[in-house]
């Protein structure tokens, strides 16, 4: 884990925070891209280990197969692959590079059975390829709310020397302070300070935001998450689905959604109205029957001043009497 003193001589050290943080980080990534050579290498020699990523998973979760092929047959295959992907060589096997950028595009060659694939290779540590990875990315084409979600964290792991559960605790804590429901003093640790940093470098959402519409995505059931991860559903709907606590209900509902497109105020409709479905109460055994039927008994004026009814009740007490005592 990160000492304090190694947070404040990060935090203090501006010409890393410039490289590591803020438009000057992207901005230097680019630069460096925009002067590196072009060069051609065979596609074997490229790996996807991405060991420069926490949990070794590339930035983007998820690519549609069908779509993948489509662009790949009507895009790659007449026109090639226009911008280069980046690499670096990769650790601890030589001759090889490892893949920062580009999967989308490898993964298109794959299908092609391109022999060669245009590069450019970079020197870059762990922590510089991840920022690359995701600059790159997210120029490409927006993040879905997980995959900002898994990054975000990654990248917070990274910076905080956290695990990933030590991160999200202090992030539920400096959502805490601000509410002023904990010790503020969080607020202005250097770990707050360099976490406002990370966020700062992005400019894409606040640590704040992160924490009220990207955390929450957490506690969703599996099939949820999948469906957000592919891309089939908006995690907005995805949240609001995963608040059904009924298993065959949400995933009925889930399907719905896909299928026929239902806005967010379709989908809040049924939500409400399936939750808003009570439970029938559970049969009362014969005693709470009993006690039960007496209770109301004793309230019901009425009653008392039916002769009939009256009537009634002394004959059944009575074979009441005969059965308890017998």
């Amino acid at each position: 884990m990160t000492t304090r003193q190694q947070l404040k001589d990060a935090i203090s050290d501006n010409e890393e925070l410039n490289f590591v943080f803020g438009q000057a980080a992207a901005e230097k990534i680019v630069q460096t891209a925009d002067v590196t050579q072009e060069q051609l290498i065979k596609r074997s020699a490229i790996v996807c280990t991405f060991t420069f990523v926490p949990d070794g998973k590339p930035v983007r979760h998820y690519y549609d197969p069908q779509e993948l092929e489509q662009w790949a047959l009507n895009d790659i295959k007449p026109n090639g692959i226009r911008s280069p992907l980046w690499v670096r060589p990769a650790p601890n096997q030589s001759g090889k590079y490892e893949l920062v950028a580009g999967l989308r595009r490898l993964k298109a060659a794959t299908i092609l059975e391109l022999e060669v694939i245009p590069v450019k290779v970079f020197d870059w540590d762990d922590r510089t390829a991840f920022h690359a990875a995701i600059s790159e990315n997210t120029n490409r084409r927006d993040f879905s709310a997980l995959e900002e979600l898994d990054n975000t964290l990654r990248l917070l792991e990274i910076q905080l020397g956290y695990d990933t559960e030590e991160v999200v605790s202090f992030l539920y804590r400096m959502n805490n302070a601000t509410k002023g429901t904990t010790n503020q003093n969080v607020l202005v640790s250097e770990e707050a300070e360099l976490v406002q940093q990370i966020f700062d470098s992005f400019g894409q959402i606040t640590w704040q935001s992160f924490v009220a519409t990207r955390l929450p995505l957490f506690k969703k059931p599996a099939e949820i998450l999948n469906a957000i991860r592919q891309g089939k559903i908006h995690y907005t709907k995805g949240i609001l689905i995963g608040s059904i606590k009924d298993e065959y209900s949400r995933q009925n509902l889930l399907q719905e959604a896909i299928n026929h497109s239902l806005s967010l105020s379709e989908i809040k409709e049924r939500v409400k109205a399936l939750n808003d479905t009570k439970t029938p109460p559970k049969p009362l055994n014969l005693k709470q029957r009993l006690t039960k039927t007496v209770e109301m008994a004793k309230k019901n004026k009425m009653l008392w001043n039916d002769p009939n009814k009256t009537q009634q009740l002394e004959q059944l007490i009575s074979q009441i009497e005969a059965i308890v005592i017998n």
